[in-house]
């Protein structure tokens, strides 16, 4: 696969410990073999200079050329932009999709083509393949090239990836799709990387303090952050809330209410307004989903399959049915719903599309 002489792999690092060991497993296979690192935000957990150094390292080790990418303008428009707005109406984001989409399988992979292309590293005819240690797999099937789960079913994720171009299937590699993470774990101690104290999190990575911080030094405002009140369903006035930007659907702590437990149930921006209820009445069995994706041609008629409406969540049995374009999802037990999250579908370990949840 790619062994052409004239292909070329570059593997994306991030000084952490899965990138790095999938650079140590690509070396074996690959003749041709770069590495890259992106800057996407200063001082942040991905890329602090401690972080840029390690990846530098491997790449000394492999004895392989190292280039970075200074992605920060984009970065901040397309990833941490739809943050702040989404943020702002009330809805939950998920930067880490956001990111995936538009800057590290996109916009990082083509800038890397065409300074490749310049420097020569790249010849005329050949194609750059892209690597990274995500826990995922590429499956060739008869239909083309599909996103499928890890062998790590907890540590899979397809779920964060689900938005890359179906085009690019084709030159992905995810040396990791088959490990467990104890095995590159193991195989990190073998060859001698040492990476206890790089922090691994699903959360925003450019986020150091509060969200609610985050979002006012970056807009400059603060006129978001409005006192007002947390009802219930029914209308009924149970207690006060700092703002509604520091609530999520589906949130269940630091509500400060009595008789509990509560759940956000729902946000109104417009009326500055707190929705809560008890589980059983914040769960939803059926859900809108827009901005959709899809590795399967777009479903005309119903389609059972299975869905995972947040990245820790379990896949369970749904029925997928369009409606214009947009699909109603509706699941098989109810389930809290947190509209600006992802609804990623499944079939036979395959990811078959996915969308924002309204």
């Amino acid at each position: 696969m790619g062994m052409s002489d004239k292909n070329l792999l570059a593997v994306a690092l991030s000084g952490g410990i899965d990138s790095s060991v999938a650079a140590f497993l690509l070396k074996k296979d690959w003749a041709r073999l770069v590495g890259a690192s992106h800057f996407i935000w200063p001082d942040s957990r991905c890329c602090s200079v401690e972080v840029f150094d390690r990846a530098r390292d491997v790449c000394k080790r492999l004895n392989i050329p190292y280039l970075q990418s200074d992605l920060f303008p984009e970065f901040k428009e397309k990833v941490v932009g739809d943050f702040i707005n989404t943020y702002l109406k009330g809805k939950t984001p998920n930067p880490c999709v956001a990111c995936n989409r538009f800057i590290r399988f996109d916009l990082f992979y083509r800038r890397l083509e065409s300074r490749l292309k310049e420097e020569g590293y790249l010849p005329e005819g050949g194609d750059l393949y892209f690597s990274t240690g995500h826990y995922a797999r590429i499956e060739k099937r008869p239909e083309g090239y599909f996103l499928a789960r890890a062998k790590d079913q907890a540590k899979d994720q397809t779920y964060m990836l689900y938005r890359i171009d179906k085009n690019l299937l084709k030159k992905l590699v995810f040396p990791l799709g088959n490990y467990l993470k104890s095995e590159v774990v193991a195989l990190a101690e073998k060859i001698g990387l040492e990476y206890s104290s790089v922090k691994e999190s699903q959360d925003a990575c450019f986020v150091e303090t509060g969200y609610v911080d985050f979002i006012a030094g970056q807009t400059g405002r603060d006129d978001f952050i409005k006192p007002g009140e947390i009802v219930d369903l029914k209308g009924r006035v149970l207690g006060k809330h700092r703002g509604v930007v520091y609530y999520t659907v589906g949130q269940r702590r630091g509500l400060g209410l009595g008789s509990g437990p509560w759940y956000v149930a729902k946000i109104d921006p417009g009326a500055n307004r707190v929705y809560v209820g008890r589980k059983v009445e914040a769960q939803k069995t059926s859900l809108l989903v827009e901005d959709l994706s899809w590795f399967i041609p777009f479903p005309r008629a119903a389609l059972n399959c299975g869905v995972k409406i947040r990245y820790q969540t379990k896949e369970q049995p749904c029925r997928i049915e369009p409606e214009d374009n947009l699909v109603r999802v509706i699941l098989k037990k109810p389930e809290i719903v947190t509209p600006g999250q992802s609804a990623v579908f499944y079939g036979d370990n395959l990811v078959l599309g996915g969308g924002k949840i309204v």
